[in-house]
């Protein structure tokens, strides 16, 4: 077999060995030449080369115009499974928590910066008189700060995520840097996104929760793709179909572990100053930790779907 892109003869197989381009997806806008007719008169072939190479073996000349955006033909042959990854629950969950806990400090510093807006109206609901309508407004505030802070923080610990699959060290300033930096772009999309997503489940609950798994990678998306608020989401939603299931099985699983801190707080009771404190270090551990899997799923999902490794994936970050 001769790959379309690169012209490498290889084995059959579902990849090429060479420039690692899934055959069945590939999409070149031209079709590959035809093959050079056969030469005039016998071919002689010397006993010691018999059977060996080909007639042809100049590189192939076709179209581009694929989303495969790697290396060219003649570079090293990667090593299997470096352009694609699996997309299985476990898999995932498992590279999320190596991750997180790997780069605990600066992603917790992250997730700190992002939630900062809600302690602050945590505080000032805590001390405000009861039943006061600072108490109410600061209350419907906190619920809407309290959506987005997700997403904001998903878009700060995006960049150390790469990084870290990259095999180099996410540094507290690059990861403040970054996050400061990527803040304001997502918190648009952030507000749309939870704001839909709120919606779709007040009005019924199942509706909500494919609206969030479709949209699961958009902040990952936006970040590393630099597109707006209905591209990134539209993007979320190509990348995760036909693995829908999948998704919903990391959020759910984040989900429960989120459930379940909450309901470890609440055994805390007579002093509301240790369950104060106990929310917010649980706030910070399960946001920081979602924000994590959400940028594994979108690496994850870009790598199988489109054939593309991380480094070309963080080469937006310079």
């Amino acid at each position: 077999m001769i790959c379309p892109k690169c012209g490498f003869e290889q084995p059959d197989g579902a990849e090429c060995a060479r420039c690692g381009v899934i055959l069945s997806r590939y999409k070149g806008l031209g079709a590959p030449p035809p093959p050079p007719p056969p030469l005039a008169g016998p071919v002689f072939e010397s006993p010691a080369l018999a059977g060996a190479g080909t007639v042809y073996d100049g590189p192939a000349s076709i179209g581009g115009g694929t989303v495969y955006q790697g290396p060219p033909p003649g570079s090293p042959v990667p090593a299997p499974g470096t352009f694609r990854r699996t997309f299985g629950v476990g898999e995932v969950l498992g590279e999320t928590f190596s991750i997180y806990f790997a780069n605990l400090l600066p992603f917790t510093l992250l997730t700190a910066l992002a939630l900062a807006p809600a302690y602050a109206l945590i505080f000032l609901v805590g001390r405000a008189p009861q039943a006061s309508m600072l108490v109410i407004v600061s209350g419907l505030l906190l619920g809407l700060v309290s959506i987005l802070a997700s997403n904001i923080a998903t878009g700060a610990i995006t960049f150390g995520v790469f990084q870290q699959l990259r095999g180099k060290d996410a540094s507290i300033g690059e990861c403040l840097s970054r996050g400061l930096s990527l803040l304001l772009p997502v918190f648009g999309l952030a507000f749309v996104q939870s704001l839909a997503i709120g919606v779709a489940m007040l009005a019924c609950l199942v509706p909500g929760i494919m609206l969030a798994v479709r949209w699961a990678v958009s902040v990952p998306a936006a970040v590393t793709e630099g597109t707006g608020v209905s591209n990134s989401m539209q993007r979320s939603s190509f990348l995760t179909d036909g693995m829908r299931w999948d998704v919903f099985g990391v959020l759910f699983v984040l989900g429960v572990i989120q459930i379940g801190a909450t309901l470890l707080v609440n055994l805390v009771v007579g002093n509301p100053t240790l369950v104060l404190l106990l929310t917010g270090v649980k706030n910070l551990l399960v946001v920081g930790l979602s924000a994590t899997g959400s940028a594994v799923m979108y690496y994850r999902l870009r790598s199988l779907k489109e054939s593309i490794d991380v480094d070309q994936i963080a080469s937006v970050f310079g």
